[in-house]
């Protein structure tokens, strides 16, 4: 195939032993062995109203997670024979995130947006999903291509060096987003995700601008879905526990940032709050109790090494060691950066090797996706 031309390694990284043990599951989907977490989650049954309040359908996704746990424990032979459920632990998903747009907490930034009635938060996105574009991605890592990726518009981040600005913040409040991207539903994300499986991707790559705001669409999507492939969830990864309680069982792979090693910073080039606090959380989260095949993407930025670089690659080594993480050397002062001179650069030779070696002495894998 073309693309294994294009990129070589993206055959040669599974004979390193390491990158295959941490992503066996991964692979397994690849190769058929095993069943995406998706189609195993559409087995198990749930009876519930949807009117049910909220705190009674929290616990009823609670006590689903911790069977579905159990459940993707059998043999795939046996998963095999189980029938799909017409109310099942996504649709219980579905269900929630959908009341959670009624004052949306999607996001760390908690706006409480009715978006169901139209209003909107910071990412200004009602209860629409857009897609500016899907195909399929031949520069994301190795392990991952090719990749089918689906870019949604708009984001709950305001990145001063944002290298996806057209997608993320550059149409905001002045142009209309149905001029841009492609309103999708259910049913539409679905067809797209499926017409990349038939193209020849072995993932299919939520990413953006960012999906969290379109969380409940990813979700409801994964209804209609039918190919055994690989859910990949690409993410800044400011998301709520709920939000992330609502898709911590369906992705089979996380392919999250972790830009900044502090708060401030954070607040400083993104203008979110408690940043560290919350990413850190997250990838805790997914790497204790989600399927814990990751690959961390931190992008070194100039002058950043030592309040950023560093104490991300601590906090992997010690609290998230089954991560691999892309050490990154692709920043460069785009959308705003020029207004900030410590990053109105691009981070040197020098700067990119210190933040290897560093990862390499606290035995971080990073060379094979990097």
């Amino acid at each position: 195939m073309v693309y294994r031309i294009l990129r070589p390694d993206s055959m040669s990284v599974w004979k390193n032993e390491e990158i295959k043990t941490r992503f066996s599951y991964y692979k397994g989907i690849m190769d058929g062995t095993h069943i995406a977490r998706y189609l195993i989650a559409k087995t198990l049954e749930c009876r519930f109203n949807p009117n049910d309040p909220i705190e009674k359908l929290e616990n009823l996704l609670h006590e689903k997670s911790t069977e579905f746990k159990q459940l993707i424990k059998k043999n795939t032979e046996e998963l095999k024979t189980r029938e799909i459920k017409s109310s099942n632990y996504i649709t219980l998903s579905e269900t929630l995130a959908n009341k959670y747009l009624e004052s949306c907490i999607f996001c760390e930034r908690e706006c409480g947006a009715n978006r169901i009635k139209d209003e909107k938060g910071y990412c200004l996105l009602t209860k629409d999903s857009f897609v500016s574009s899907a195909f399929l991605h031949m520069g994301e890592e190795s392990v991952l291509i090719p990749s089918g990726t689906i870019f949604f518009q708009s984001c709950n981040f305001g990145c001063v060096f944002c290298q996806n600005y057209d997608i993320s913040q550059a149409w905001k409040g002045k142009r209309n987003i149905e001029d841009i991207a492609t309103n999708v539903n259910y049913k539409r994300l679905a067809e797209l995700a499926e017409k990349l499986v038939d193209k020849g991707a072995i993932n299919i790559n939520y990413v953006g601008g960012d999906p969290i705001p379109n969380l409940h669409t990813i979700v409801g999507s994964l209804l209609y879905q039918k190919s055994n492939i690989c859910q990949l969830w690409n993410s800044n990864f400011y998301l709520t526990n709920k939000a992330l309680s609502l898709i911590i069982d369906f992705m089979d792979f996380w392919l999250p940032d972790f830009k900044y090693g502090n708060n401030h910073c954070a607040e400083k080039y993104s203008g979110v709050k408690n940043y560290f606090d919350v990413i850190a959380r997250n990838h805790k989260c997914i790497h204790d109790e989600g399927s814990g095949e990751i690959i961390i993407r931190h992008l070194v930025m100039p002058n950043h090494v030592e309040c950023c670089s560093k104490p991300i690659l601590d906090y992997v080594a010690k609290e998230i060691p089954k991560c691999v993480v892309n050490v990154m050397q692709q920043y460069r002062p785009q959308y705003k950066a020029y207004n900030y001179e410590e990053i109105n650069r691009r981070p040197t030779s020098e700067e990119i090797q210190e933040v290897r070696d560093y990862a390499s002495k606290l035995g971080i894998l990073w060379r094979p996706v990097s």
